[in-house]
């Protein structure tokens, strides 16, 4: 089953779309995406009269709709293959883009990772923090190419819920490498087993490779196509910086992490290790999957709420 059908973009209008359109087309040439909806929110579309009383007459929101649309088709009109749609909607945006996402069974959303253009970036996390739609962080300098990809592997559900949901979509075509990465700690009370350092940290190894043994047997599509690397978290190390400096040494042209949703009485709180990779991660593409299925309490009271 594919799992990567309709995506959806978000827009702002500033520099940063340009690169959002380009990876979108990237994205729906190298998988089986059918449907890609633009969005651009504004607070109000309101022009007042006086303002516009000799031109023609136009909604402010057809005219934009028209603009970015010209712009799509620079990059679309060689997909004849994909629907797409352009849409301007007056409202909040968190709460618009994730209505539209909730409505129209949105598989992922792509948002910009501004590291120089004007904008916080303060929205794509709030998009993130959504608690079920899955997220793929697109950063500004980001060039579409798609040959390596790095799977954070902790063995958690979430974590092969994320390798589940990879191979399940289109994405992991022949000659892409996937790299399923295992950050690993020695634990402090090693000393209480009588063994040294080292010889923990072995069979801290080998423990972790047993275990990658039991995923590729679990998912047969992995033999031969992928490989485990195993980096050793010392005790003053950030995980999430660990993970986007290996990312950056493979060359990786992906990063995948697997992050848990929340329930309505945990607003706005993600897994720590999810949030540390956001925030360290300006350079690589960051696709974050999500359980469709889980957090919908909290998305139904985000909606209520913003």
């Amino acid at each position: 089953m594919d799992t990567l059908k309709r995506i959806m973009v978000g827009l702002d209008l500033t520099e940063m779309d340009e690169q959002l359109m380009k990876y979108a087309a990237f994205l729906c040439s190298v998988s089986n995406v059918e449907q890609v909806d633009f969005i651009h929110t504004e607070k109000s579309l309101d022009i007042p009269q006086e303002i516009i009383a000799d031109l023609p007459a136009k909604s402010a929101g057809k005219a934009l709709e028209q603009v970015i649309a010209q712009k799509v088709n620079v990059y679309f009109g060689q997909l004849p293959h994909v629907q797409v749609s352009v849409q301007v909607v007056e409202g909040t945006p968190v709460k618009e883009m994730l209505h539209h996402a909730k409505v129209s069974q949105v598989d992922l959303i792509l948002v910009g990772r501004k590291l120089r253009l004007k904008g916080s970036g303060v929205l794509a996390q709030r998009i993130l923090r959504s608690g079920h739609v899955s997220v793929l962080f697109v950063p500004e300098n980001s060039e579409p190419r798609l040959e390596r990809i790095i799977l954070s592997l902790d063995f958690s559900d979430y974590s092969m819920m994320a390798l589940e949901r990879l191979l399940d979509s289109t994405l992991l075509k022949t000659g892409v490498e996937l790299i399923c990465l295992h950050v690993y700690e020695v634990p402090s009370g090693y000393i209480t087993m009588g063994e040294s350092y080292a010889a923990f940290d072995e069979r801290m190894k080998g423990f972790a490779k047993e275990k990658f043994e039991q995923v590729v047997q679990r998912f047969p599509k992995l033999a031969g196509r992928t490989s485990l690397k195993l980096v050793r978290q010392e005790n003053d190390q950030d995980i999430g910086g660990l993970i986007v400096l290996e990312a950056k040494r493979e060359r990786a042209n992906m990063l995948v992490i697997g992050a848990k949703g929340k329930s309505a009485a945990a607003l706005f709180v993600l897994g720590s290790v999810t949030e540390k990779v956001v925030r360290h991660d300006n350079d690589v593409p960051l696709l974050v999957f999500k359980n469709k299925n889980e957090g919908i309490g909290f998305l139904d009271a985000l909606l209520g709420n913003i």
